[in-house]
Formats: C-alpha cells, structure tokens, sequence
C-alpha cells in the first residue's frame, strides 16, 4: 500500500473497499479494491489463482495490474488488495441509467455490437478455464474508443461464501444465476450467460422500467420464467425477434438447457454481433486503412528465393488476405517437395499469427493447417508447434468455421498429430480442443473421415486424465458411442471409437450410459463385423474388459443381449470364432484373455464360461503363449 496514494474512495461495504489511487513511482490511476480475508491460507490460495487474471490479454478484457496481500494495523484486519485499470468514462451502469431518465430505448445496432464484444471477451476466459462470477453493468467498462471493456474478475476464494451472502453484495445477487441458491451446485461457464442475459436485459428494458422495476422482473424470472414473455410484450416495438430469442435462450432457468458462450456462437444473430465487434478484423482494418493513406507499396510474393523470403514477405503483409493465401499457398507446395519445409520458431508462430489475422478467411485456415500439418511430424518435442500460440490458431479455426468440413477435417488432423505430444494434449484441453472435435463430429456425423479423425484425436487426447474428464463432462461418450453405431461397418472408426471408449470407461459418470447406449452390442457388432481386423478386434476387447470390470450389467450382456425382434445375441461365441481367426496374435489374444478373465470374476457367470469351454481356450493360450502366471493369478 506504501507505492499508492489514495485518492478518493469510490464505495464502502461489509467487508470491502474500492479507492482511486495514484501509483507513486510513476502517477499513473488505478482503481484499488480492497477486500477483507479472515483466513490466511484462503489469502494465500487466492493470490494464487489471481496469478492468472494478470494475463489476460484481450482488448475486451481488464485484468488485474496488481494483486497482494496487506495488513492494516488500525483494525487489526487482513485484506486482499487488488489493483484495476481505471476507466474514466465509466461503466455500462451509468449508460443504462441515463437512457432510463430519458424514458428511451437504446438503439439495437448499439446493444449488438457490445453485446458482441462481451461475448468474444466471455469466450476467451472461458477458453482459458476462467469464469468471471460477477457479470453486471457496473462491471462492464467504457474505453475511450467506445467499446466495452470486462473487468472486476471475482477470485473463487474471495467469493467462495457467496452462497450464504456473507460476503456477496445485494447487487452481486440480482444478478446470480437460479442454480447458485443450491449450494451444491457449483458455479460454471454458463452462470456467467446467465448474468450476461441479466445485463442484456437491463439494456432492452430502458425504456419500459427503471432500475428498481427491472431487478424486481429478473427475481421473479428466477422464480417463474414465464414472467419474461409477459415482458417481451413490453419490448417487442423497440426490438427484433432474433434479440428477443437470445435473451430467452440466455435466461433459461435450467442451466443444462442454457447455452454455453461458445454454443451462442452457432446462433447467425450472435454471429452478427461478433462480426461488428470482431477485434482481430477491427485492429486489421485500422491498419489496411492507415497504409491505404501512406500508399503502400505491394510488393511481388518472392517464389524460388527461399523459404525465410516468403515468411519475412508473409510477415509484411500478414494483414492483406490475398497476400497471405498467395504466400500460405506457396508454403503448401513447397512441403510437397522431397526436401520438405524448415520453418524455424518465429516462423511457425507467424503462420499461427497469420490465421488469427484472417480468421474470417476458411481458405486462409485451410492452407495454415495444411502447412503446419506438413510441418509437425519432423518436429521435436519441444517445438513451438506443441505450444499455445499455435493450438489456439488450431481451436479457433474449428470454432468459427464449424459448417466447413474441410476445415474441420485439416483442424482435426493437426490435433491428432499434436495428441502424441503429452504437453500438447493438456494444451488442448485448456483450449476447449476436446469440445471443438466433440462439436464437429454432431455437426457433420455423417461424414466418415471426419468423423475418424476426431475419434483418432480423443483417442489420443483422453489418455490426459484432464481431457477424460472434460470428454466426459461433456457427455462425449453419448457423441463416441453415436458415431460407433453409424459407421458400425467402418473399420478405421470402429477402432478409433473402441479405443475412446476403452479411456472414456473408467470414469463411473459415464457408465450410466452404457447401458441404454447398448454399448456392449456395440463392441460385440463391431468384432462380428470386422473378426479379420486385428486392431478392431483388439480395441473392442480391450473396452469390454473396461465395461465388464466396472458393471456387471455390461458383464451378463456380453454372455446374452437383447437383439432385433426379442432376440438375444450370445458374445461369447462370436468372441471365440475371433480367436480361431488370430489365435498367432499374442496382442489379439492377450485382450481377449483379459476379457475373458473379467467376466470369470462374477461366480454367477463361471457356469456359463463354462457350458462354452472357455477353460479350454485358455488353456491352449497357457502351452501357447506362457501366459500362466498371469492367468491362473486371476483365476
């Protein structure tokens, strides 16, 4: 606190404090807010996860500058200390306000171009596993360009009582999500829609309701959602249907119904907004237009002078999308020669730069994904192509072009080579990689390579138990097992579905679909259709023997399950014919055994193992292959 001068205190309450001060060393403003910890280690853990709200790096984002802890001798007190920008032209509350008094609505090209800019802002947070908790307009603040800026993020640990209000402000919960007064259910990504459709709302009502009238509708929206259409008759003169649908979709009182801040993407109004708040193309066309007014000069793209004339071309003009195709083009066929592409660091981030530059562009996203594809199976673990500037190139194509397929595809492949890369695939995870392939196979489910190449990339993915997790919080394994079923006659997805099974399987939320996905039918089809293919054969095994050790409901449907017409279809002589077919594949063989030897450990089912001389085989399998030991400690 010594470094600040406190200038004026901008409010008081319970437990905090926010002051203008003026930073000593060099007189720049800041906003200070100063929160009150009763807890040491919660003090210590809280400075811990403020670390990452001090990079967060985006034009629609406000940060914390500082973070520290201090003690204040006159009360005896430890307090949080946060340091903010300060933002002189004040904060969407006041906008709102003023167009209260005059009795007006705000226009809607207005409300949608800053809604757009919160939303990209939400998306990039949440991209970064942060959620912000504390959405509200005085929260929401005016630049000096005109656009909005979120700020005031709430650290989980100072906020992490809010629940019994013993440290949250009455305006905090007006604006809370309904699933938060149930104090086992945890704050997430779409809490954070719900507030931003709290704010939305407060903007299509100005002319309708005062402060007081607009909070007391949003209580009783929480209580009784019918209550919102009563008050899309007050507004529909002033607005559009499509407005009116997002915020319905945005106050949805089931959260699991509530649309994600990715999700609303795929909405064509929000995709609207975005457009008119779109940074990178914001910045890019400030910049075409100051190099329209010196008269730049364009120059040639340089072909047969080398590889770093192209890159230091590309980096030239890396925002003129002709250029960059022209130069991205290039590259692809230069990567098709013999000798291959040497791209050093600096131009491998450029390429990923120049994506995000012109992420409008699917033929820019298409040519940058080919060139890295081309680039990464020579690259060592330690590449810059493992890293995050480039995977978020990656993920940010597969979010804004989801109806291309042949985005998704080249998307999709980069990941998959990136999987085999441990530090990589935990990159992707935090980069929502996971819930980009998930999204692209429902989007295009009917398209077999696709489909493949995702399945290969969760493959690869899920054996990051981070990314399990994420895979099965977004119910993946209904996605894998859809899939299965649809391209049952596939070999290729087959194998690449079982193995996502086969990591999905170990987590018990997912086994509560396992049944009414007929899971087990599934792996038993997939061995019918494919007893040739050692591979198919080998994964379907392996997933099984997952199943059966976690359900026993899955181990008695191996012996018997339900087919078409009341028919039942018995998997263990469709497992063995398998067997004679590979019976020289020690791999084919040693996942068969291991299933065989899952389902032994249910005494109800030794009977039925053997009236069909399982014993025998796995006798035959001991002279064969030596695999006594292991068996017969099973046994």
């Amino acid at each position: 606190m010594e470094d600040y001068t406190l200038k004026e205190c901008l409010g008081k309450g319970a437990q905090a404090m926010v002051h203008v001060v003026e930073r000593k060393s060099d007189r720049q403003t800041f906003v200070l807010k100063k929160v009150e910890c009763f807890d040491e280690s919660a003090a210590n853990k809280a400075f811990k996860e403020a670390e990452s709200l001090q990079n967060l790096y985006h034009p629609y984002i406000s940060g914390y500058k500082d973070f520290f802890v201090h003690w204040e001798k006159n009360d005896s007190s430890m307090y949080i200390c946060i340091l903010m920008e300060y933002f002189p032209n004040g904060d969407l509350g006041h906008l709102i306000q003023k167009s209260r008094e005059k009795k007006e609505a705000i226009p809607e090209e207005k409300i949608k171009k800053w809604l757009g800019e919160i939303i990209e802002a939400l998306i990039f947070v949440h991209k970064m596993n942060i959620i912000h908790r504390d959405i509200r307009p005085s929260n929401i603040f005016l630049k000096d360009d005109g656009t909005l800026c979120l700020g005031d993020f709430c650290v989980a640990t100072v906020v992490g009582d809010a629940l019994t209000c013993t440290r949250a402000s009455i305006s905090s919960l007006n604006y809370m999500p309904p699933e938060c007064r149930d104090q086992k259910t945890c704050y997430n990504e779409k809490g954070d829609i719900w507030s931003l459709g709290c704010v939305l709302f407060e903007l299509v009502t100005t002319r309708c309701y005062d402060s007081n009238l607009a909070i007391s509708k949003l209580q009783e929206i929480k209580e009784e959602p019918l209550v919102l259409e009563e008050v899309f008759e007050d507004i529909e003169k002033d607005f559009s249907d499509d407005i009116i649908s997002v915020l319905r979709s945005m106050l949805k009182k089931n959260h699991d119904t509530r649309p994600s801040a990715h999700d609303l993407l795929r909405v064509p109004y929000i995709k609207s907004c975005v457009e008119l708040s779109d940074y990178t193309q914001l910045e890019k066309r400030k910049r075409i237009q100051l190099a329209s007014t010196t008269g730049p000069h364009m120059p040639t793209m340089p072909r047969d002078q080398g590889i770093l004339k192209v890159v230091e071309y590309l980096a030239s003009m890396v925002d003129f999308e002709s250029c960059v195709q022209e130069a991205l083009d290039y590259l692809v066929e230069l990567s098709k020669q013999e000798e291959g592409l040497h791209i050093y660091p600096k131009g491998k981030r450029l390429i990923a730069m120049a994506m995000k530059n012109n992420l409008t562009s699917k033929e820019i996203q298409i040519a940058g994904c080919t060139v890295l594809n081309n680039l990464i199976y020579s690259a060592e673990p330690d590449d810059v192509l493992f890293g995050s500037d480039v995977i978020l190139a990656v993920t940010d194509a597969m979010e804004k072009h989801r109806e291309s397929i042949e985005v998704q595809q080249i998307a999709a492949t980069l990941l998959m080579a990136m999987t085999s890369n441990s530090s990589a695939a935990a990159i992707i995870g935090v980069m929502k990689g996971v819930q980009d392939l998930l999204v692209a196979m429902r989007t295009h489910q009917n398209n077999t390579q696709l489909c493949c190449t995702c399945l290969h990339a969760l493959w690869g993915l899920t054996v990051n138990e981070n990314n399990a997790r994420i895979a099965t919080a977004e119910k993946g394994v209904i996605d894998v097992c859809f899939v299965l079923k649809l391209h049952l006659q596939s070999p290729e997805v087959v194998e690449a579905a079982c193995a996502a099974l086969l990591a999905l399987s170990l987590y018990d939320e997912n086994l509560q679909f396992i049944g009414d996905l007929d899971c087990v039918g599934l792996l038993i089809e997939a061995i019918k259709n494919h007893s040739k293919n050692a591979k198919v054969v080998k994964n379907s095994c392996l997933a099984l023997a997952s199943l059966v050790d976690a359900d026993e409901e899955s181990a008695y449907r191996v012996l018997t399950n339900e087919g078409p017409k009341g028919t039942h279809i018995p998997g263990i002589p469709i497992i063995k014919k398998t067997y004679e077919l590979h019976r020289d594949n020690v791999e084919v063989v040693e996942s068969i055994v291991t299933l065989f030897m899952e389902l032994a450990n249910y005494d109800d089912l030794i009977q039925d193992l053997s009236y069909y001389h399982v014993e025998m085989h796995l006798n035959e399998i001991i002279r064969k292959f030596n695999m006594n030991k292991m068996m017969h400690e099973q046994k």
